[in-house]
């Protein structure tokens, strides 16, 4: 008798693997059952393109699993990334990536959701399609093999995947999934193949994009002269789906808890949705408007219920710019009172130094004093007013004076290098102003702060006021790497130094404002082994110069090139709740600030 697919798993991977806890699933509040999937008319396999221990703390991707497990009919299961070495023996063993919760195979799933999180997750989404015996290229597939659906901030700009996706999703997860489901249950219960669903689909729903359905023409010097559909009836411009009942919208109540420690081991509320900072690189401040909130009891409701279901100690309340959640301070109290007796911790993963200093009453007792962030992004004060971030050096002094009151004896602060206009000051003055950050504490008759300074290199990002704007070449970044480490090396201090490596930064730049041309490489790069680029241990950039030159695509022509105003972007058919005018003139008036010709 041959083994079942459950059973190969068992034997023949899990004893050979490293963390074999984290390919098990039945974790504590799994949804899905025996007998689940094979009595659902539509079965979902939610795929995150990354390792377990980073998708079980990817809040989308729960909400998407408590979805569609809570709509009739309809079963998910979810799916990660195997990591090396299990990917080394299901190849060797012949075992087919699978589902976690009871071990399906993932190709045999009706849609197949993958969260686009970041650039460099696509060789990763190629991996698993492969390892899925679903073809990685669209145009290869048949009417037996699943839809592959796409969403996540990164599908914003699907064009470099556009040959690998059947549908790609703009916008919101929410309803847009449950509009896709109930049509699904549709079309098969009318028998509709599935290659013929993915027309029918993107002209039922303004927000769902096919791209294969859409011809590319472009200019002699390789610049795009417009998208258009190739078939009747599909839109012109792709619209962004919207949740329009933040407040009531169904979310997790019993989440996962995972066998191994990830990322982020706590509860997670998403208490508000979108920025009003609109700092001006931000690519998830553009997209995710207009702003909406939940309110402070239903917040509560959700963190009592999730309490009670996983047994967490603390709560992350999330947000891109928390500090800017109208409602903070009644929120904080209100939880502090209810869950400081239990030893529930409060995170805030993004409040501002501003605010830290409003609110450090509560916070001296709410919070336990490990360590506080601060993303400061730029050394001095006329290169922050110029991306828009509304934090001074007197806003931060003064509120790390308090942190230190308070019991805090550790910062890290994030900075941004490789803007345009960027003067050696800006540079030096990230040691300067984190060395005086440290120093403060001395005024309080105490020993210097331990700073750790992390140093990210400008991606520009699409939908930003940014995306027309040539990202620094790897030399630059380099010598901005040494200026630091010299400035850490000249004097002993309690500041550390890091910095992400400068390649995966350009590849990030690269992917980000890319077109379809850059298929055949992404393609190209996973043939030739790479996957998990985002993991400094996997990533390989002789890989993806070596795949470039085979392909014959120049990666500075994507990265390091200066867009004008005149040119289409890739992105262009795909809409924004403001106007191009309105990037425009935030680019202009950035240039304008910085005194950029």
């Amino acid at each position: 008798m041959t083994d079942s697919l459950a059973d190969r798993v068992s034997n023949r991977l899990l004893p050979q693997v490293r963390q074999p806890a984290q390919y098990i699933g039945g974790e504590v509040n799994q949804l899905v059952q025996p007998g689940d999937w094979e009595r659902a008319e539509v079965k979902v396999a939610v795929a995150f393109p990354d390792a377990y221990t980073i998708g079980m703390s990817h809040l989308g991707c729960r909400i998407l699993y408590w979805l569609c497990n809570h709509t009739p009919g309809v079963c998910a299961e979810r799916v990660y990334a195997p990591w090396l070495d299990a990917e080394q023996i299901m190849r060797a063993e012949h075992i087919p990536l699978f589902t976690w919760d009871t071990r399906r195979p993932a190709g045999d799933a009706d849609i197949l959701a993958i969260s686009l999180q970041y650039e460099l997750c696509f060789t990763t989404v190629l991996n698993m399609l492969d390892l899925a015996n679903i073809p990685p290229r669209a145009a290869d597939r048949t009417d037996d093999h699943p839809l592959v659906i796409a969403g996540g901030p990164q599908a914003d700009n699907p064009e470099p995947l556009a040959e690998f996706l059947d549908l790609v999703v703009i916008g919101d997860g929410e309803h847009s999934l449950a509009g896709i489901l109930d049509a699904f249950k549709q079309y098969k219960r009318d028998g509709v193949p599935r290659r013929e669903m993915i027309p029918l689909l993107s002209r039922r729903f303004p927000w769902l994009y096919a791209p294969n359905f859409y011809d590319v023409r472009y200019h002699h010097d390789g610049t795009i002269a417009g998208v258009v559909p190739s078939i009747d009836g599909l839109p012109a411009r792709i619209a962004r789906c919207r949740t329009p009942d933040f407040e009531d919208v169904s979310v997790p109540l019993r989440p996962l808890v995972p066998w191994v420690e990830t990322v982020h081991d706590r509860i997670a509320i998403e208490i508000m949705r979108g920025c009003p900072q609109l700092c001006r690189f931000c690519h998830a401040g553009y997209t995710k408007r207009p702003l909406q909130y939940r309110g402070v009891d239903r917040i509560l409701e959700i963190a009592e219920a999730n309490y009670w279901a996983t047994g967490h100690d603390e709560i992350g309340l999330l947000s891109l710019s928390t500090a800017d959640y109208p409602h903070l301070r009644e929120l904080a109290e209100r939880l502090n009172e209810r869950f400081a007796s239990r030893q529930v911790n409060l995170s805030f993963p993004s409040l501002r130094i501003d605010k830290i200093l409003q609110d450090i009453p509560w916070m001296t007792s709410s919070v336990r004093k490990g360590g506080i962030t601060m993303a400061v992004e730029a050394a001095r004060d006329d290169l922050r007013r110029s991306i828009r971030k509304k934090v001074t050096d007197g806003d931060l002094m003064e509120g790390v004076r308090e942190v230190y009151k308070a019991g805090w004896k550790r910062v890290k602060l994030y900075f941004l290098t490789g803007l345009p206009g960027e003067r050696e000051e800006d540079i030096t003055g990230i040691w300067d102003l984190s060395l005086a950050v440290s120093k403060e504490r001395q005024k309080l008759g105490q020993a210097p702060a331990h700073v750790t300074v992390s140093v990210g290199w400008l991606v520009p990002k699409p939908f930003t006021p940014l995306q027309w704007v040539a990202q620094p070449r790897k030399e630059y970044f380099l010598e901005v790497r040494r200026q630091l480490m010299a400035l850490k090396h000249s004097r002993r201090s309690a500041v550390k130094i890091h910095t992400h490596r400068v390649e995966t930064s350009i590849l990030e730049a690269v992917m980000a404002r890319g077109d379809r041309r850059l298929g055949p490489v992404i393609f190209e790069a996973w043939k030739r082994g790479a996957r998990f680029d985002g993991w400094s241990e996997c990533y390989d950039d002789t890989i993806w110069q070596e795949s470039y030159e085979a392909t014959g695509v120049d990666p500075a022509w994507y990265a390091h090139r200066e867009r004008s105003f005149d040119e289409v972007l890739p992105w262009d058919h795909i809409d924004l709740h403001v106007g191009r005018g309105f990037l425009e003139k935030g680019y202009d008036d950035f240039r304008q600030r910085m005194g950029i010709e």
